[in-house]
């Protein structure tokens, strides 16, 4: 079987890269080419995530700085994407959160998706993001917003079989696309994630990329007005600029930047609990924690709601407020939730093993519908 992968870009190894690469990992001996506007993968990351299959870029690989500005591309990825050639390739997999799912395709040749989200920043998002970005609040920015609207409503309809990350997300495509989709969660490393019964050392953790989604600032204000609790921070990214001045006279709170895989796990093992405040459609880290048996202090919204039981795994707060956070803090206090081995098992709902599974069974069902033979008959035939 011959196999067009296709994602937005490769820039950090994140969670919908983990994805890809759980899927190329499904397709290993077959003929796999990967399509992506830009690769700025480093050697460990390329091997962990891209193996060994064939790469094609757009031209912004060859942009000076393209993994700092690429944001700033996004009205001429519509073009690159459908400049790519997919011909004589039998299923299209796309791995999207932003503009992969539009690839040009022969509509003969099985198209199968799997939205992380529907853009964001386009959609039920799009509030958000200006009240972050003065750049997004002209008219220009309005007007080119509809645009990409109107050219991502209408590349949904060359995907012939939709996968969602989660039900929150199955929800947005229906919203956004009004199409329906097969809900299969994430992979989460689970035996990677090991779990800890020991002591829990005195302090919350909060932890990943430092982008205004995320809404660590506000973490970062909810605990300046607790300085008995402590608070270790671990990540970094462009939002990081404004920290300097919130950390100031507040001992309580320590910023450790980025840390490598196992130094991240053995504080995330010490915690009391991990915070997560960001608007997910998933969460794989909130699962990757759970998976170390620490418990989370979670915002009520989208992901958390399917992957944390409140009150077992984690606590949900409602709002991304700081007197929110404050309060889910204060409940903790109260009630510790220190079952370390029922939080791990509530995770292993979301093992790796059991998404390669459920995709490669999904995507053999498509094949068989929309081509009515199996992908094995496909192999023998050709």
């Amino acid at each position: 079987m011959k196999i067009a992968f296709v994602h937005d870009w490769f820039k950090a190894n994140g969670g919908a890269e983990k994805v890809a690469g759980d899927i190329l990992d499904i397709y290993k001996g077959e003929e796999v080419t990967v399509f992506t506007l830009f690769n700025h993968f480093n050697k460990a990351d390329s091997q962990e995530i891209l193996k060994n299959n064939r790469i094609t870029t757009s031209l912004l690989q060859h942009i000076p700085f393209i993994q700092k500005i690429y944001r700033f591309t996004l009205p001429i990825m519509p073009w690159l994407m459908k400049r790519f050639n997919v011909k004589g390739y039998d299923v299209i997999i796309s791995s999207s959160h932003a503009v992969a799912k539009g690839i040009g395709a022969d509509p003969a040749i099985l198209n199968i998706c799997y939205c992380h989200s529907p853009m964001r920043y386009v959609w039920d998002m799009y509030d958000d993001y200006v009240a972050h970005h003065a750049y997004a609040r002209g008219f220009l920015y309005g007007w080119f917003i509809n645009k990409i609207r109107a050219w991502d409503l209408k590349t949904a309809s060359n995907v012939h079989y939709f996968i969602a990350n989660s039900e929150h997300v199955s929800k947005r495509i229906l919203n956004s696309y009004s199409r329906a989709s097969k809900v299969i969660y994430p992979p989460v490393r689970t035996d990677k994630f090991e779990l800890s019964e020991g002591a829990r050392k005195d302090y919350y953790l909060c932890l990943g990329r430092f982008v205004p989604y995320k809404k660590i600032d506000m973490i970062v204000r909810a605990f300046t007005q607790m300085p008995d609790k402590k608070l270790v921070l671990i990540g970094e990214g462009y939002g990081t600029r404004k920290f300097t001045d919130l950390l100031q006279h507040h001992p309580n709170i320590e910023w450790l930047g980025y840390r490598k895989d196992e130094e991240m796990i053995r504080y995330i093992q010490e915690a009391k609990a991990c915070i997560f405040a960001a608007k997910e459609d998933f969460g794989i880290l909130c699962v990757e924690v759970q998976a170390c048996g620490t418990p989370v202090i979670a915002l009520d919204y989208g992901g958390y709601q399917e992957t944390v039981v409140d009150g077992t795994t984690g606590y949900l707060f409602p709002e991304q407020e700081e007197h929110s956070v404050i309060d889910a803090v204060k409940k903790f206090e109260l009630h510790p939730l220190t079952d370390h081995r029922t939080i791990r098992e509530n995770s292993l709902r979301f093992s790796d093993e059991r998404f390669k599974q459920e995709f490669k069974e999904y995507v053999e069902e498509c094949y068989s519908e929309f081509y009515h033979k199996t992908p094995h008959e496909a192999m023998v035939g050709n």
